[in-house]
């Protein structure tokens, strides 16, 4: 199990990083694109969507993503992506406080847009801003998850949503906050980002992919299975492997793209 996760792990970087830097925008694009459609499968899967629906909500996806591709404009954006926000900031933690349930098809295939077009959008746009913006942002949730993993494991005693997801403790968390607040201050301190307020920037999307994370556990729980798939061996499914970037990915473009929040961070 372990060979296979390292493996597997080692070709999504290989291929994250070769179409990130040294393939053309539009081959990014088009992993984006892949790796969508795959996790929107997966939550049709998670949802139970019938035979027919799951046609259509598919169907539908790919008209997003076309559309997407073909003529998002950068107001369009910055409209999906503080729809996006605004929903993990409000409206998200209210599923998991009050346990609420995606019964309807309408309801839950609305809830699974805004979960993977806004994170379409922010990639497209934070590649555009820099490969290295995205970059960025991505090793420090994939730090985060490493330091909750190794912290989680070592101390791990009170749990951080028993509910939702026995797994996870507040020791992983605290030791999560404290990889990310020592990355965030030593690349301000080496001169990658401009500003100690960086800081607050990478805790923000730490929150944030937190919540991701927890949001995806409770769909599952109460789909009563472990991973959102077994596409990826030893990882499980493709949405296990983006739901904090679901949810982190939107304000963090937001905040990257319009320096007026942090000042120009990098």
């Amino acid at each position: 199990m372990l060979i296979s996760r390292i493996f597997s792990a080692f070709i999504m970087l290989l291929v994250f990083l070769s179409s990130l830097f040294l393939f053309s925008g539009s081959f990014f694009s088009f992993v984006i694109y892949v790796t969508s459609l795959l996790a929107l499968y997966e939550w049709s899967k998670l949802l139970y969507f019938k035979s027919l629906e799951k046609k259509i909500f598919l169907a539908i996806s790919l008209c997003f993503i076309y559309l997407i591709d073909k003529f998002l404009t950068y107001d369009h954006a910055r409209f999906i992506l503080i729809g996006a926000s605004i929903f993990w900031i409000f409206i998200a933690p209210l599923f998991l406080v009050f346990k609420i349930h995606l019964k309807n098809f309408y309801f839950s295939s609305l809830i699974g847009w805004m979960l993977i077009i806004p994170l379409i959008v922010a990639l497209n746009y934070l590649i555009q801003l820099s490969p290295w913006a995205v970059l960025l942002v991505l090793t420090t949730i994939w730090l985060a998850d490493s330091g909750a993993y190794f912290f989680g494991k070592q101390f791990g005693k009170k749990k951080l949503a028993p509910s939702i997801s026995p797994g996870k403790t507040w020791e992983g968390f605290i030791g999560a906050l404290f990889v990310v607040s020592l990355f965030s201050i030593t690349l301000t301190y080496f001169g990658f980002v401009n500003s100690y307020e960086s800081i607050l920037f990478f805790i923000l999307i730490l929150l944030l992919s937190v919540e991701g994370d927890l949001f995806e556990s409770y769909i599952k729980r109460v789909a009563k299975v472990k991973d959102s798939g077994d596409l990826i061996p030893g990882h499980g499914g493709v949405l296990d492997r983006i739901d904090s970037l679901c949810s982190s990915l939107p304000l963090a473009t937001l905040i990257l793209v319009s320096p007026s929040f942090f000042g120009q961070l990098i």
